[in-house]
């Protein structure tokens, strides 16, 4: 993986983490992110609309697979918002995040890609680290941590990122190279969740009305933060083999997800997540250094 392609990603995870911070400190997620998702669709129909008739970056195989991603997200953003309503950010962030390494290395593996042995211990690493972050102490660690009424929530959310990820991959060839053809593709895939995820947002708002004092401010700010994270990981995509590694070096969000507890929201537990942090920037090394 070139060092270009690994600054890409690192720059993705700060962005991540920022707008899944933003979400989960709102009292309603699914509004959060139907206004977020909203905001991206509105503020870039014009530049998408005026690109794509230009430059015709999507082929009908790339259009096959955003409109597969999107429903994928759609999917993935039901998930998360029950996952975040049910569960501490801690917990849910964490997990959700490492569990698509192990599934996505593994699908590596099966189509002739596998990691390299430092790749596997690399993956390890991150998925370790990842599951030491919502702990307080280590005598905590337990499976009742992680198995309780929250945990199908994150599967199903781990899922959608497999799906998504997997599709967006294969995509990439498809597309032309460079950032321009990954900013139309992902604007597409961001307007197929958004019709994916509405219809849902739209009947629990029918039985519970969101607060009125929410605003538009935080979800634009979100959802340029969460446009450009995904923008940089498809532009990632088409530089490098194995979308396992792209994905284990999104788990850096886990870390900077610590750091901003820590420091904005006073969280418990500081030495055993900082040995969570130090397990998966290991695993990030590994992984970008000897994982070829």
């Amino acid at each position: 993986m070139s060092l270009f392609a690994i600054f890409l990603i690192l720059l993705s995870t700060g962005f991540h983490a920022g707008w899944n911070l933003m979400a989960k400190g709102q009292a309603r997620e699914d509004v959060f992110f139907l206004r977020m998702l909203t905001v991206t669709a509105v503020v870039g129909f014009i530049p998408f609309c005026v690109a794509e008739f230009s430059l015709r970056c999507l082929t009908p195989l790339a259009w096959a697979c955003v409109l597969g991603s999107g429903l994928c997200c759609g999917g993935y953003y039901i998930c998360l918002a029950r996952a975040y309503a049910s569960g501490d950010f801690t917990t849910v962030y964490p997990v959700a995040r490492a569990l698509p390494v192990v599934i996505l290395a593994v699908c590596d593996a099966l189509r002739g890609n596998a990691p390299s042995l430092p790749g596997w211990l690399g993956v390890a690493l991150v998925v370790l680290g990842a599951l030491l972050a919502p702990l307080i102490s280590l005598r905590e660690f337990s499976l009742s941590r992680y198995v309780n009424k929250t945990s199908l929530w994150m599967v199903l959310t781990a899922s959608g990122t497999v799906g998504y990820t997997l599709l967006d991959k294969a995509a990439a060839g498809a597309v032309s190279a460079g950032p321009a053809a990954a900013a139309i593709y992902g604007y597409a895939f961001f307007v197929i969740s958004l019709l994916t995820y509405t219809p849902w947002v739209l009947r629990r708002l029918r039985r519970a009305p969101a607060p009125v004092t929410m605003g538009w401010l935080l979800p634009g700010c979100a959802a340029t933060m969460n446009f450009g994270a995904y923008w940089l990981i498809l532009w990632a995509y088409q530089l490098t083999q194995r979308a396992g590694y792209v994905v284990a070096f999104r788990q850096f969000s886990i870390v900077i997800g610590v750091v901003l507890g820590f420091i904005c929201f006073r969280e418990q537990g500081r030495v055993v997540r900082i040995i969570g942090a130090l397990l998966i920037t290991a695993g990030l090394a590994a992984i970008g250094f000897w994982g070829r």
